[in-house]
């Protein structure tokens, strides 16, 4: 009688322990498709994207941003019930919190972070849309720190201010990111440079060599060489007033997106046609696209959003295959002008040229 009693009772705490896990949050967090908005558009009266000081052009190109969902943050994840209903969803991810964040982060540190990557890939984008559509925008480059195994290490120092760089004895001043970028995109790795600057307010010359990109994760070594030095652009002078109405959205994903609806904006006719087209990726200053997380996720989205195309960065494509929503192409890019391009011949209803990411991913050295 004592021993079937015991086991009542090892059986009730054992089935109230198992209750209140499912009650309390736990070390998971979900994530899951978020609101994909069109960029050109408004939400809730609100533009999500308005450009003024300069002649604008309508579109019928409904271009989309894509976000991710998530459930649970830095502090605490879900519960343990719906830990376990998204273990049983096709739709959901179960990802463990320390996965995604430091254990000394906070989720208001992760907020503070996210709202920080979202204004610097609004400013990125927008150099990149402004400067694809024909205009320049001046700015200052300052040193934020060098590879420690390229030439410029003992040659440049934190808050040093780009001037010059001098290549086989052409010289171009740096007034742009472009500048500097154009001039890197032709010089193979091992060029010898010297650049000019300015530390302290005196002016400097330092001469050493380029480096060679690395090999990204599909195989492709992207042209030209870069200097070694970690940048942080500043003083920027737009030539005309970019607004957005992005709320509550954080992150650096959407910044190809907003660079493709500002060129659009700025260029006559519609540049992807009546086409619905979505996409993600980070935009550098020079118009390059980096990965992001969630594609998967984004591209359901947008799928609910009835687009049937989607644009996403080369280093994200394995992750697309086979997940694909039904009816959709999903097509690789590595810089803004392969996203123009990628609009244009959608618009023109001719995709043949154009890339797709299970052909990158066929073609990567993984496979």
């Amino acid at each position: 009688m004592l021993k079937q009693r015991r086991l009542y009772i090892s059986g009730g705490i054992f089935g109230l322990a198992a209750c209140v896990s499912l009650v309390l949050p736990g070390s998971f967090m979900i994530e899951q498709a978020g609101p994909a908005l069109d960029v050109t558009g408004d939400v809730d009266g609100v533009q999500l994207l308005d450009i003024s000081g300069t002649d604008t052009y309508s579109s019928d190109t409904q271009l989309y941003m894509t976000t991710v969902s998530a459930f649970g943050n830095a502090d605490y994840g879900v519960s343990g019930a719906q830990a376990l209903l998204a273990l049983g969803s096709a739709e959901q991810q179960l990802i463990p919190v320390r996965a995604m964040y430091a254990k000394e982060e906070s989720a208001s540190d992760v907020d503070e972070r996210n709202a920080a990557m979202m204004t610097s890939s609004q400013d990125s984008g927008t150099v990149a849309g402004l400067e694809a559509a024909g205009m320049e925008v001046p700015m200052t480059l300052v040193v934020a720190g060098t590879d420690e195994a390229s030439g410029a290490a003992d040659k440049l120092a934190e808050n040093d201010v780009l001037t010059s760089i001098e290549v086989d004895g052409t010289t171009t001043e740096i007034t742009t990111f472009s500048d500097l970028s154009a001039v890197l995109r032709d010089a193979p790795a091992g060029t010898d440079v010297t650049v000019g600057f300015t530390r302290d307010g005196t002016a400097k010359e330092a001469t050493f060599a380029t480096q060679a990109y690395e090999t990204d994760n599909t195989g492709w070594d992207q042209p030209g060489s870069r200097l070694g030095v970690y940048l942080t652009p500043s003083d920027l002078e737009f030539p005309v007033d970019v607004t957005y109405g992005v709320e509550n959205i954080g992150g650096p994903s959407a910044g190809t997106m907003f660079a493709l609806a500002i060129y659009d904006d700025l260029t006559e006719g519609s540049l992807g046609g009546d086409s619905k087209i979505a996409g993600t990726g980070t935009m550098s200053f020079a118009g390059e696209v980096g990965a992001i997380g969630g594609v998967q996720h984004k591209m359901v989205g947008a799928a609910s959003e009835g687009a049937e195309y989607f644009l996403s960065p080369a280093t994200n494509c394995a992750e697309t295959v086979g997940y694909e929503p039904a009816g959709m192409e999903v097509f690789s890019i590595r810089t803004l002008q392969d996203a123009i391009d990628a609009t244009e011949a959608i618009g023109a209803g001719d995709t043949s040229s154009l890339t797709t990411c299970a052909q990158v991913a066929a073609d990567s050295p993984e496979n």
